[in-house]
């Protein structure tokens, strides 16, 4: 150390730097280095990934009080292209614990027994159809009284939009259809009803008190279905969105 010391000191005098700023800036450095190590070997800060367009998985396993809809509206999905996959008719019938495959594998289709060689002629690729424009169910009214505090915004991970108002004030249905789901499985959306007014269109009720319908039960446009609350959520409101083929939409698009 007595010669470091004195390196130092002829250093300094030589720059006109004197020897206590160079020991004061050595040490700064030798602290910022030691908080450099300490960080890169910690562990990494989760992100959590709001957007609506996540990494969908090959497949899923139906749990207790699942349906075909919830499924499908977990991962965004079209109900009918998850029925189609799996093989499900009418009225789609899930049990717990089943394997519900979200993507189409042509691994999965029956092998076809090889064609015989005969001499044909080949037409050209018939072009896609455009998808015929989606048909409204009526008028969309208003679920429920109160204010709005949140509007649709995907990239922010709000599929939909949010009304608080008073604990138990009524929810209503805002176009006529089918329940296809009631319950609280959906992380994230408490006491969840899902309505289906169209092939194309189902509108969702989240965060209820009390669920006043049933699974299967048809329902009028205005008809109250649930009692607004808290569940799954920190404040009294209703979250609610609409989804065609499965992906949301801006429900104050539709709002009347």
């Amino acid at each position: 150390m007595g010669g470091m010391d004195r390196l130092g000191r002829i250093g300094a005098r030589a720059r006109g730097i004197p020897a206590a700023t160079l020991m004061r800036r050595a040490f700064i450095i030798i602290a910022l280095c030691a908080l450099v190590a300490c960080a890169g070997g910690g562990g990494k800060t989760p992100v959590i990934n709001k957007s609506p367009y996540r990494v969908i998985p090959a497949a899923t396993k139906a749990l207790p009080g699942d349906s075909l809809y919830s499924v499908a509206w977990r991962f965004g999905l079209d109900y009918q292209k998850i029925a189609k996959w799996n093989h499900l008719k009418r009225p789609y019938a899930i049990q717990p614990g089943q394997v519900i495959r979200l993507r189409q594998h042509a691994a999965s289709a029956p092998a076809k027994p090889p064609a015989a060689a005969v001499s044909v002629s080949v037409a050209a690729p018939a072009k896609a159809l455009a998808k015929s424009p989606a048909k409204l169910p009526g008028t969309w009214q208003w679920p429920a009284q109160g204010k709005l505090t949140g509007k649709y915004a995907p990239a922010t991970g709000s599929n939909g939009i949010q009304i608080t108002g008073a604990e138990g004030s009524a929810i209503q249905a805002t176009a006529a259809g089918q329940v296809v789901y009631a319950g609280e499985g959906l992380r994230g959306y408490g006491k969840l009803i899902i309505v289906k007014h169209s092939p194309r269109f189902l509108s969702a009720y989240a965060h209820n008190r009390d669920i006043l319908v049933k699974e299967g039960q048809a329902i009028k446009s205005g008809q109250q279905i649930a009692r607004m609350g808290s569940s799954g959520a920190q404040t009294t409101m209703l979250h609610f969105e609409i989804r065609e083929d499965g992906k949301p939409v801006d429900p104050l698009k539709y709002l009347k």
